[in-house]
């Protein structure tokens, strides 16, 4: 994407430093000089007022189940601002119907209203924040794994 866009002030997020030295590296030799690399849990760092409702978008290869990375990604949207997820492939969980992964009216808790599913093999969900999310969100990560928002089984 930095490479095809270099408009665009990429933040690469991970919480694995050895995962964040291999992209500082990439970033340095490919001299993409609008890309930042972040070591850090993601949770963590959308609770950092910092970095709270500023980013346009947050683009996902699933870091969590759904409700993990809605949850995460809506601290960190501006309102307008849109989450983009990688969905599995049909025969590994990607379903074609919207609601089975990303529940509507769980994802309005968090603020998000707008969700489409594009493409087919790969799929891609596209979610907008319509509303800021509550201060308290995102939780930190253990309560979010042990209590999330929506389970795998809830469709709208």
């Amino acid at each position: 994407m930095a490479a095809e866009r270099p408009d665009l002030h990429l933040t690469l997020l991970d919480r694995s430093q050895k995962r964040t030295d291999f992209l500082r590296q990439a970033v340095r030799e490919l001299e993409l000089t609008q890309v930042e690399v972040v070591t850090s849990d993601a949770s963590d760092f959308a609770r950092e007022a910092a970095h709270r409702a500023t980013f346009d978008g947050v683009v996902s290869r699933s870091f969590g189940a759904p409700a993990l990375v809605a949850e995460v990604s809506c601290a960190l949207l501006r309102t307008g601002g849109r989450l983009v997820v990688s969905e599995p492939p049909q025969d590994q969980g990607g379903s074609a119907e919207p609601g089975v992964r990303w529940p509507r009216d769980a994802l309005h808790l968090v603020g998000f209203g707008d969700l489409a599913i594009r493409g087919n093999n790969p799929s891609f969900a596209i979610l907008t924040l319509t509303t800021l999310p509550p201060a308290d969100r995102p939780r930190r990560w253990a309560q979010m794994v042990k209590r999330p928002l929506f389970g795998p089984d809830e469709v709208d």
